[in-house]
């Protein structure tokens, strides 16, 4: 039987990054893939955020063109907002902020790659550091020896030993079900992600698009859509929790790609489909149930994607050097307990990725309430957020009038905007500012006082001149 200190399973980020760490540290460390080469099973791309780089340096700045082909920098991001009508309403464009504290995030917003280059690239680190990778080989089972885990069992019934065992094995994990740490998760829990993978020339991409890698497509029709640049091509996607669903995904999929707007867009890149991909991604307001005697979960395995965006891979990284440092100090104490790895969340919990859950209810939530409920909420909110920021543009009227207008159409939503604020917005607003309660507003006050504010706002101007002398 093969014997090792600690077994991983999954070779993707965030099991590489546990697979190194690990090895750094003297254990006899084996991480396995199931497929020919890690990121062969997953074509998808992905962006990069800033904070990797910040928060593992020496690795991410050995990340070139040369090693990763699709590499694209995401300085720009644009967000078009889709009106009932299928129309592009407006668009805004966004670069990083004053605000922004650290380089490279001064610079861009994310680093797009293919997994497909992204993993491969990164699992080297491991076994450079003296990890085992086994590839093409499907983990199906846990071993257990007088009711504790033990090791893992292939799909060949070859058994391997270790007294710990990180399930670094994505959403739909083998670990967290074989450990009954979780059956599965509930529809609620996890979203079912569409994405076309298009082809295009790099030259057409940079002459048209710039320095504009990124894109969300705000619909009142479909669940937020994503576009993401890559060197040669790009992806547009979406997907939405499993309760959402009353048609396929690839139905409102498609609804983005044959707006007028994108169909011109994919002619003058002269884009051309070359893959239509779905995956499956935990999406959760707090991760729980991460850890048991002998196991650890960590990523998309434990449900850390980001409660925003649902971004997976920062996450993963960063929960599985943690893991793998609980790993080795377990290993060294010759302790597996549940006791012992609960160390493993007391660990994540300090880091960045303990400090987004800490608002993780209300942003899953304000999240949930807006782009992924079309019909709910964005039928509203894009003709609202359109009118206050297109409508000043309008010539149609003196500017003084437009503005008149424009505030006595934005009463109008405010029967629904109302409710939405209240039930959404404070919430996050509240629990982000909870040290300075204080020095806020009641927010029921506010809500009182607004539209009284807005109504106080005379509907007639008189004209200079016309007062008597």
């Amino acid at each position: 039987m093969n014997t090792y200190d600690l077994i991983i399973v999954g070779a993707g980020p965030g099991g590489s990054v546990a697979a190194k760490i690990a090895a750094e540290k003297g254990l006899k460390t084996v991480f396995f893939e199931r497929g020919r080469k890690p990121g062969e099973k997953n074509s998808s791309g992905c962006g990069l955020g800033p904070r990797m780089f910040r928060d593992f340096p020496e690795m991410m700045k050995k990340l070139t063109p040369e090693k990763c082909h699709s590499m694209r920098a995401g300085v720009a991001a644009r967000n078009y907002f889709v009106n009932k009508d299928d129309i592009v309403a407006g668009y805004i464009m966004a670069r990083p902020t004053e605000s922004v504290s650290y380089e490279p995030a001064k610079s861009w917003i994310t680093m797009n790659v293919y997994r497909s280059e992204f993993d491969p690239w990164i699992a080297e680190f491991a076994t450079d550091a003296g990890a085992e990778l086994k590839t093409s080989t499907l983990i199906i089972d846990l071993l257990k020896e007088n009711g504790k885990v033990s090791g893992v069992i292939d799909d060949k019934g070859e058994k391997y030993k270790a007294p710990i065992v990180i399930g670094a094995d994505g959403a739909v994990s083998t670990v967290a079900q074989k450990s009954g740490l979780r059956s599965k998760w509930s529809q609620n829990q996890v979203t079912l992600t569409l994405q076309y993978d298009f082809q295009a020339p790099s030259e057409k991409i940079d002459d048209i698009m710039g320095d504009e890698t990124l894109a969300v497509w705000w619909g009142s029709n479909f669940p937020a859509s994503y576009q993401v640049f890559f060197n040669d091509g790009f992806h547009q996607g979406l997907g939405n929790w499993m309760t959402w669903w009353d048609k396929t995904p690839l139905f409102y999929l498609n609804r983005v790609v044959n707006l007028k707007y994108y169909q011109r867009l994919l002619k003058i890149l002269d884009a051309k489909p070359r893959e239509l991909q779905a995956h499956l991604l935990p999406w959760l307001d707090y991760p729980y149930n991460t850890y048991t005697d002998g196991i650890i979960l960590i990523g998309d395995a434990g449900g850390f994607p980001c409660p925003l965006e649902a971004e997976g891979i920062y996450p993963a990284m960063v929960t599985g050097k943690i893991a793998a440092e609980v790993a080795a100090e377990a290993v060294s104490s010759g302790d597996f307990s549940k006791e012992s790895l609960k160390k493993f969340d007391e660990g994540w919990k300090k880091t960045s990725i303990g400090e987004e859950f800490e608002a993780g209810a209300e942003l899953w939530n304000i999240w949930k309430a807006l782009p992924f409920s079309p019909k709910e909420t964005m039928s509203w909110f894009v003709p609202m957020i359109m009118e206050i920021l297109g409508g000043i543009f309008d010539w149609s009227q003196p500017h003084g009038k437009r503005v008149r207008q424009i505030i006595s159409h934005v009463k109008s939503y405010m029967p629904k905007a109302t409710p939405f604020i209240m039930k959404n917005v404070f919430p996050l607003v509240a629990k982000i500012f909870e040290d300075d309660l204080d020095k806020i507003m009641d927010p029921k006050k506010i809500m009182k006082v607004l539209p009284k504010l807005l109504d106080m706002l005379p509907q007639k101007k008189k004209r200079r001149g016309s007062q008597e002398k």
